[in-house]
């Protein structure tokens, strides 16, 4: 599959449009949307379910309006909103909030570490995957929708730093540090990230 045929499913759209309207407010979402050439999103959200139908570009688009809105201040904006997202995921798998807290909060750290990212990654598609080595986990995106036609000379997937943030805060009552170490947009292979320790 080429990136001109990557689709993401209904549900990580909707949830990262839910975490622009809890970050930007309704009117900010409907601004991006806009500016994004998208603006059936200003109105209406997708539907919650894990049909793949829209187009990668789009949610790439939605990015780079976000980064043309704030400027120097995008990274912190979009991780911000990496966070809501994975909160609004929390949100709707009332399952996966039971499991959390009943079964997940008994583990060691290091297993409720790979049982959140390894959720994270089912829900966000593509090919992401987490790595585990004897010292360190990461997180590796091989199609990277974020980076869909468009090109840096440094990183630039802040909201899917922020979702590992916040599901790494979530799972084990800690933030951890976590660095995107390589990027698709730089002309790495993949984006990957890698999981420090916790503050």
């Amino acid at each position: 599959m080429s990136d001109a045929d990557l689709v993401l499913t209904n549900a990580r759209v909707r949830r990262v449009l839910l975490g622009i309207q809890d970050v930007m407010g309704e009117s900010g979402r409907a601004t991006i949307a806009r500016q994004a050439g998208q603006a059936h999103y200003a109105t209406a959200l997708p539907p919650d379910n894990r049909q793949a139908e829209l187009p990668a570009a789009e949610y790439a688009a939605l990015l780079q309006a976000i980064e043309n809105y704030y400027g120097r201040g995008a990274r912190g904006t979009l991780m911000r909103i990496g966070s809501a997202a994975f909160k609004e995921l929390v949100k709707s798998r009332p399952l996966m909030r039971f499991a959390q807290a009943g079964l997940v909060r008994f583990m060691p750290r290091r297993q409720q570490q790979r049982w959140a990212l390894g959720w994270l990654a089912r829900e966000m598609g593509g090919q992401v995957v987490v790595e585990a080595t004897r010292w360190q986990l990461k997180v590796i995106d091989h199609t990277s929708a974020a980076t869909l036609g468009r090109q840096r000379e440094t990183e630039i997937c802040w909201l899917t730093q922020g979702e590992i943030i916040e599901a790494l805060t979530w799972a084990t009552g800690h933030e951890h540090a976590v660095n995107e170490t390589a990027c698709k947009a730089k002309g790495d292979p993949v984006c990957q990230f890698e999981i420090g320790d916790p503050f």
